[in-house]
This record gives structure tokens, C-alpha cells and sequence, in this order.
């Protein structure tokens, strides 16, 4: 997935706002300090089982800077970046300046829902039911995430909210677990 969407960035010379670390980035600092409230809460609301089988030390080390440096920010590069942008850039529907600057736009909404859509792959290790739980969840936060993208025009807060999403949804309930069983 990461060598799609830099082989489609490099191809397209760059024709997305990326952004930076500056006054934008403030909007995704809620974002993420949501999405770990949100975390805390889901972990509170059904803690993890009492046992599970977890991967050694090492390999669960690499999965989590796997998920926080290449998973979320590629999949941002992805779906905000690259589909969000060509589809809101092609598409006709601008919101006019009644409707607000967080008005939906349809390139948008597409976009939450190719992504949430996305989420499907995780069919391979996980069961039916946890996984439409995840599109659908995953639908809501691209909505929030491009809504925001659209606002800030800032990709690399995208990847960064991102990124502390999915550590937040592993690391916060892998702590609860080692707590728990302590």
C-alpha cells in the first residue's frame, strides 16, 4: 500500500497540499487527543480477556512502530492525499460559503467510505462481526480526518492523528491487559 500511494505521489509531481508543522496542525492535536480519549474509554468499557496470546517482546515492539510510522501515514498519503484530493479536485460539488467551511464534500465522503471499505482486508485475521465494527468506525474517523484535511490542508497532521490512533488502539489495551493481569 505505502509503495501505491508513493508511486502515485512521485507520478502526480506532488499535486496535493501536504502541509507542515505550523498553526494547522492545532486541529489535529484535538483529533488525536480524541481518538486516545476514545481508546481509554473502549478499554474501560470491555477490557481485554485475561489471556491472550501475544507475539514475543520484539515482534510486538515492531508491530507497534509499524503502526505508528508506516501504517497511518500511508494510508493517509492513500486516502486523504491521493483519492480525497483527485476526487474533491474532479468532482463538481464545492460547498458554497452558506453551508460553512466544514461542509461535506462528495470527493470527501467517498473517500471515508473507500476507506473504511478498506478496512475489509483485516477479514484475514479477524472475525466478521470485529471487523464490520472496524469499517464502520473507520468510515466516521476518514469523515473527521478529511473533513479536517479539507479545513487545514494539512496532510502530515492527518498521518500524525493517524498514527497515534492505531498506537493508542493497540498500546492502551496491550497496558490494560499487562496491568490487569499483574
Amino acid at each position: 500500500m505505502a509503495a501505491i500511494a508513493l508511486a502515485w505521489f512521485f507520478l502526480l509531481g506532488r499535486r496535493f497540499p501536504i502541509g507542515s508543522l505550523n498553526r494547522h496542525m492545532r486541529p489535529w492535536y484535538g483529533v488525536a487527543l480524541v481518538l486516545i480519549a476514545v481508546n481509554v474509554v473502549a478499554v474501560v468499557a470491555s477490557p481485554p480477556a485475561s489471556r491472550l496470546h501475544l507475539p514475543d517482546l520484539p515482534t510486538l515492539i515492531a508491530n507497534l512502530v509499524f503502526l505508528a510510522f508506516i501504517v497511518g501515514p500511508a494510508e493517509e498519503l492513500l486516502f486523504r492525499g491521493l483519492i480525497q484530493t483527485a476526487l474533491n479536485g474532479s468532482l463538481p460539488d464545492t460547498p458554497s460559503e452558506e453551508e460553512g467551511v466544514w461542509g461535506l464534500r462528495l470527493g470527501t465522503v467517498i473517500g471515508a467510505i473507500l476507506f473504511g471499505l478498506f478496512h475489509l482486508i483485516n477479514l484475514a485475521y479477524q472475525s466478521l462481526g470485529a471487523t464490520l465494527q472496524q469499517v464502520v468506525a473507520a468510515i466516521v474517523i476518514g469523515l473527521v480526518f478529511g473533513v479536517v484535511y479539507d479545513r487545514t490542508r494539512n496532510l502530515i497532521g492527518a498521518s500524525l492523528a493517524h498514527s497515534v490512533a492505531d498506537f493508542s488502539g493497540t498500546a492502551i489495551p496491550l497496558l490494560a491487559y499487562f496491568v490487569g493481569t499483574r
